[in-house]
């Protein structure tokens, strides 16, 4: 009897560790395979930018709406893209904030730059927002909008929190708000940026 406990709980302990290496597999391939589109997604951001700067040039000046333009790439809504040189990223940010959408790129959960009160989400993928707890005050956060319009920020604070304090996110008094799961998903990291003094 002892001998097929023993026989079990060796072949349990494989198969645990088999799942583990599995998992971790998984996730990693998740997390190369994000960075890649994301990557993709921010040259095609890159180049609508450009285009619309270059045919709207002659176009008289127009009071900015409050709401952020959209542009639609391979179905999907973006804003515009997010630049954060102390954790080396770069990633496009889409309109609009659901679980599928975050496994491609970050998303928009609330508010705008031209209001200032921009909340930003992402997974915790090393290639998305994995490295968001390395950011200190005085990083420097830059989101440019879909009208190549530049919003530099700057990191005033970065804190642990429960994810049922939604309006300590979205109503924080901040320019900028960005925030990812920690491992687990039992808390957010979560940054939170005033608009710098002086932009490009």
């Amino acid at each position: 009897m002892r001998k097929i406990s023993g026989t079990f709980c060796v072949l349990l302990g494989t198969a645990l560790i088999l799942s583990a290496l599995f998992l971790f597999g998984h996730n990693r391939s998740e997390d190369q395979r994000a960075g890649e589109e994301a990557e993709e997604v921010t040259k095609d951001i890159r180049e609508q930018i450009q285009h619309t700067q270059e045919t709207s040039q002659d176009e008289p000046k127009k009071a900015l709406d409050p709401e952020m333009p959209v542009t639609q790439i391979d179905g999907y809504g973006y804003v515009g893209y997010i630049s954060i040189s102390g954790i080396k990223i770069e990633l496009p940010v889409m309109a609009q904030w659901d679980y599928a959408r975050l496994k491609i790129a970050p998303c928009r959960q609330f508010g705008s730059s031209r209001t200032d009160n921009l909340v930003i989400a992402a997974h915790n993928y090393e290639a998305h927002f994995g490295k968001l707890k390395e950011l200190v005050p005085g990083d420097t956060v830059v989101f440019t909008d879909m009208e190549g319009i530049v919003n530099q920020y700057t990191v005033a604070k970065t804190e642990v929190l429960d994810p049922t304090l939604v309006d300590e996110v979205e109503k924080s008094g901040y320019d900028l708000v960005l925030y990812t799961c920690t491992y687990g998903g039992k808390t957010r990291v979560t940054v939170f940026c005033d608009r710098a003094e002086s932009e490009q």
